[in-house]
């Protein structure tokens, strides 16, 4: 697809990266020269100075020739403008970067009569990433599919953990529920989960099984952590409002530490119950007189990745039981694992994820694209979900007589209200969702994960 990105901030650059692997042709619009000949360079894409508002410039960069355009500069009144100017020429899909909720509360306005497809908004995806993590510590990362029926877990062993030493055949034997491992990350490496390989302490596994027994197997090799209930959330921006007023609403109790007088009155003039303080969140004082040691959780959301790993560190130091890093950036990511810190979270990253999924279906025909999409391992594995759909090659088929591509796994089966963690002798139903956990080739489609 030939897909045009106006604006190349962080969320564009992440954007580029994530798009460009998938081979995507792709055109930048950027009015900071410097800023876009640096996009050139490191990922040999066209660029273009200018406003991206300007119908001149939309022009020069093939406009009326694109699959997609995203917009996605700071103001959501500019990405808004751009997409309809971008109609206009014949763009055929528009995204647009919008974090003001009243827009967001006009979504079927701007679909059906601006031609918007999409809004994205990093902020809101990081804050609905950390809610599903607080209410289930244990993990460093959750996926939940089929409005919540099935969770896909990420999480890292401790040296201590009953589950180290123990073979994968041996782990289905001893769980008292039906769990799947669909990928292991062992020192940089993806392993294959068979039934032999071993786990090591310091893996990071993802394992598939129904929303509401995922805690069953959790409890049973006592990794299971209650519910963080005392959260402090360290930053000043839009997204540390965000998330505490989803907190709040979700009974969690949250103090916010802010290091602007004017930022904490106005995000305290948009809550009910959070406490909000002004104070230097990076000054060990002021992290020990608010009470940092009591917290279960400490998100560390700054505009500064540096200041986010060493506070959540010192959280970890202070007893905090899950310490929370925002990274927007990814210059410290290959850091982290030489560092007691296991669950660090790119608002960009995401947003570049729910993108790619929306690209990926908008030229596969309706019933038969993705309906989710997320990145596991490092973001090198991808589990995704699809619909059955009646087709005749799959319907009324064993799993065992699917001829499927390497490196691609059947993790989960739901059919109506039901659940399945399938074997090789599962039959699948023409209104069966299969989620798929693929290793290898880009999937568009459910019949990509076929060998021919």
């Amino acid at each position: 697809m030939k897909v045009i990105i106006v604006g190349m901030g962080r969320v564009g650059m992440t954007l580029t990266e994530e798009l460009r692997r998938e081979g995507h042709d792709i055109v930048a619009i950027e009015q900071d020269a410097n800023i876009l000949q640096d996009c050139v360079n490191r990922y040999d894409i066209q660029g273009i100075t200018g406003n991206g508002c300007s119908a001149s410039i939309l022009r020069n960069a093939g406009v009326e020739d694109c699959d997609m355009l995203i917009s996605i500069m700071a103001s959501d009144e500019r990405n808004i403008l751009c997409c309809v100017v971008a109609k206009a020429l014949g763009a055929r899909h528009l995204i647009a970067r919008v974090r003001d909720p009243e827009y967001f509360a006009q979504f079927d306005f701007l679909r059906s009569k601006l031609g918007i497809g999409m809004l994205v908004n990093p902020e809101e995806s990081a804050s609905h990433e950390i809610m599903r993590i607080l209410r289930f510590p244990a993990a460093t990362k959750i996926n939940s599919f089929s409005r919540g029926k099935v969770d896909i877990v990420e999480f890292k062993l401790s040296r201590n953990s009953k589950l180290v030493g123990l073979t994968l055949a041996e782990i289905r034997k001893k769980s008292k529920i039906a769990v799947l491992f669909v990928a292991i990350e062992r020192n940089g490496d993806i392993l294959v989960p068979g039934g032999h390989v071993t786990l090591h302490a310091d893996d990071v596994v993802s394992v598939c099984a129904k929303h509401l027994e995922m805690s069953t197997f959790f409890r049973s090799f006592g990794i299971f952590k209650e519910r963080a209930d005392t959260v402090m959330i360290l930053g000043s921006g839009d997204d540390v409002f965000y998330l505490a007023h989803e907190l709040e609403e979700s009974g969690f109790f949250v103090k916010v530490i802010c290091n602007s007088y004017e930022r904490s009155v106005e995000i305290k003039g948009g809550l009910k119950h959070s406490v909000v303080v002004c104070g230097d969140y990076t000054d060990r004082a002021v992290l020990e007189r608010e009470g940092i040691a009591d917290a279960d959780a400490v998100v560390s959301m700054s505009h500064y990745d540096e200041n986010n790993i060493v506070t959540s560190l010192f959280a970890k130091a202070r007893g905090v039981e899950k310490p929370i890093a925002i990274l927007r950036g990814d210059s410290y990511r290959g850091l982290l694992e030489t560092v007691d810190l296991d669950t660090a979270i790119s608002p960009y990253r995401l947003a570049a994820a729910e993108v790619a999924r929306y690209v990926r279906a908008v030229n596969v025909e309706d019933g038969n694209s993705i309906k989710a999409m997320y990145k596991l391992a490092d973001e090198r594995v991808e589990a995704l979900l699809f619909g059955v759909n009646g087709s005749e090659r799959f319907v009324g088929k064993p799993l065992k007589d699917l001829a499927l591509r390497k490196g691609i796994l059947i993790a989960a089966v739901v059919r109506g209200k039901g659940v399945f963690i399938p074997d090789g002798n599962f039959v699948l139903g023409p209104s069966d969702e299969i989620i798929v956990v693929s290793s290898g080739k880009i999937i568009l489609e459910l019949e990509d994960i076929l060998d021919s």
